[in-house]
């Protein structure tokens, strides 16, 4: 069966029939079908029109009697075309490798937006265009022009995107009766049909996965150029005095930086700065995870929000794709300079995050400030404290307690609300802190339908982050394979989690470290056993257990924070010798098993399911004036 094409590709040309020739051989080249392709000449006086005739085969050619613009013919090509997406694209634009693809996907993706825009880059690579900002005096300013740095830029909302390359919905765009018959020959129509398009209630998306050269893009500063630009500018702002009123006119950013900045995310109905020391990688633990589903739930809670995420180091690439700006910076203050005023809200992620945060909102006083937290450090510090080898350890070990602990006295004192991640660490921290504002969210986790039982699995697992210096972590691996495995009957141990130690490596153990998701291996294991000795704060690897409906077995310490009730006595002891007895009885008994795995998922479904931490975080978003999602946008 053939395909039905999704896409119609519509160029309009006037001469230059050497840069339409290779803009339709790249996109012949590059993109996916099928797809058909229209192609409309503004009676060229180049003969471009002829030989489109007599020789562009597989596509629709159509020839305006005269030259009547850009506008006029993306219309005539857009009656001709049967699909349900539209893509302009410039004759002078070059289509990259796998430059259609992510533009689809965040189309798909974003029911809400009407029109996605590539990145336009110069011939050389740098950066032309990754969308512009329209000032009150109705002239745009194209972001990020010249920079060689593309890394930083990620899928957003945005004011304009150049219909030299953008993939539209067909009924989107005649809702707004096409691009409007009042602009002459070239120049502002496409940004007042996208202002139309935002007064019905549609956003403009960039993408920045997708990029495509532009060749011609110097052109606009020709005497012809200026001239059409400057009447069709008048024409703009004479049909658009309303939304105009509403904005800063573009001048003056390179003086007063923050300018820029505000222009950018006008539209936005508030901004958040989330801080962190290193960017949130939930595949990397120690509390990223908790971070990760923060971001995404103020990510997720106004599309047209504008989230931005500071840390001092890390990898954004990820995080950048889920349509989060991340700035990577090593002078926090000079950065809240360039921004001030600009934050609605300041999230602390952790003790770690708030030396950021705290030096950000000097600059932003106008800024809620908030902490999130899973787990206070100076507690996991002090509990560590007893499990290390010698004096001059625990001296460095007291040391650094000693700092968590005023750091994170401080942190509580400078929130206005703080969020943490259990009922056990609200207790701590009214105790810590008596004048804090404290509120709990717990961790969410996806519950997996239907999970595999006890004939489907087998071995044991551990698994948590580990680091270059020993971690609590470390002390529960070592403390399992030294003095809890050997007490049990031959099990499988498999070892996941960053940076996990060759040190481990043992008979009967599988040492695998990092991996991009356990969600195989806690699908398949049969027990996950946590003899933690330190640490403080849910162990949010219990939690990815439970979701996944696998029994484990733990400390107190382990347990804490977790609403196990009469549970306690089947997964909860503290000498290896209780721990290894558990854990034997989980591998032989399959009633016993399935028992306590009913009983785990209930647990989820009543105290940790998604649903449970959207009701938590609405009332933060309350709290900081601001309409918390409908139920039908949560997802």
């Amino acid at each position: 069966m053939t395909a039905i094409p999704r896409v119609t590709f519509v160029l309009v040309s006037y001469n230059g029939k050497d840069m339409l020739t290779s803009c339709l051989a790249t996109l012949a080249e590059h993109t996916p079908g099928p797809y058909e392709v229209v192609v409309v000449d503004s009676a060229s006086p180049d003969g471009t029109g002829e030989w489109l005739e007599a020789n562009l085969t597989g596509a629709t050619v159509l020839r305006m009697p005269e030259n009547l613009g850009f506008g006029a013919g993306c219309n005539l090509g857009v009656q001709h075309a049967r699909t349900e997406l539209i893509c302009f694209l410039n004759a002078d634009v070059e289509v990259t490798p796998g430059w259609f693809e992510p533009l689809l996907a965040r189309l798909d993706a974003t029911p809400e937006a009407a029109a996605v825009g590539s990145v336009l880059v110069f011939p050389d690579g740098r950066l032309q265009e990754a969308g512009s900002v329209i000032g009150g005096d109705g002239w745009s300013r194209g972001w990020g022009d010249g920079d060689a740095d593309l890394s930083p830029l990620y899928p957003r909302s945005a004011d304009y995107s150049s219909a030299a390359c953008l993939l539209m919905r067909r009924r989107a765009f005649w809702e707004t009766g096409g691009f409007s018959p009042e602009f002459h020959i070239a120049y502002f129509e496409d940004t007042d049909l996208q202002f139309h398009l935002r007064s019905l209630g549609w956003q403009i998306w960039v993408e920045p996965a997708s990029q495509v050269r532009h060749i011609r893009h110097g052109s606009s500063t020709t005497p012809r150029a200026i001239e059409l630009s400057n009447i069709n500018h008048e024409v703009f702002v004479r049909r658009w005095p309303e939304a105009l009123a509403k904005r800063p006119p573009a001048v003056g950013v390179h003086e007063h930086p923050h300018r820029l900045w505000w222009l950018r995310d006008q539209q936005a109905p508030y901004r958040v700065l989330l801080t962190a020391d290193q960017v949130p990688d939930p595949t990397q633990g120690q509390g990223a995870q908790r971070a990760w589903a923060v971001i995404q739930y103020w990510r997720q809670a106004n599309p047209e929000a504008a989230i931005t995420v500071l840390a001092t180091h890390g990898e954004a690439t990820a995080l950048r794709a889920t349509g989060v700006e991340v700035s990577i910076v090593d002078n926090p203050t000079a950065w809240g300079r360039d921004r001030a005023g600009l934050y609605d809200v300041i999230v602390a992620l952790g003790a770690r995050g708030f030396p950021l945060a705290e030096a950000v909102s000097r600059t932003q006083p106008q800024a809620v400030r908030l902490l999130d937290t899973q787990t206070f450090l100076h507690r996991e510090a002090e509990r560590r404290f007893s499990t290390l080898p010698d004096a001059a350890a625990r001296r460095r070990c007291a040391t650094e307690a000693a700092a968590w602990r005023e750091a994170e006295h401080k942190a509580l004192t400078w929130a206005e609300l703080a969020t943490v991640g259990s009922p056990a660490e609200l207790d701590w921290a009214t105790r810590f802190a008596p004048a804090a504002n404290l509120h709990v969210a717990p961790y969410p986790v996806r519950i997996t339908p239907a999970p595999a039982g006890p004939d489907r699995r087998e071995g044991l697992l551990f698994h948590g982050a580990f680091a270059t210096a020993p971690t609590s972590n470390e002390v529960a691996a070592r403390t399992l394979i030294d003095e809890v495995l050997p007490l049990l009957d031959g099990p499988h141990l498999r070892v996941i989690g960053a940076h996990a130690p060759d040190t481990l490596r043992a008979p009967g153990v599988d040492v695998i470290g990092w991996v991009p998701d356990p969600a195989p291996y806690l699908r398949t294991a049969r027990v996950l056993v946590n003899p933690a000795r330190s640490g403080a704060g849910v162990q949010t690897k219990l939690l990815d257990a439970i979701a996944h409906g696998l029994p484990f077995v733990t400390t107190s310490l382990g347990s804490e924070g977790i609403p196990l009730g009469d549970l306690r006595a089947d997964l909860v002891a503290d000498t290896p010798a209780e721990i290894a007895e558990l854990t034997q009885r989980l591998l032989d008994d399959d009633a016993r098993w399935t028992r306590i795995q009913v009983a785990l998922l209930d647990l989820a479904a009543t105290h940790l399911s998604e649903e449970h931490f959207h009701t938590a975080m609405a009332a933060v978003l309350i709290h900081c004036g601001i309409a918390p999602p409908t139920a039908a946008y949560a997802r």
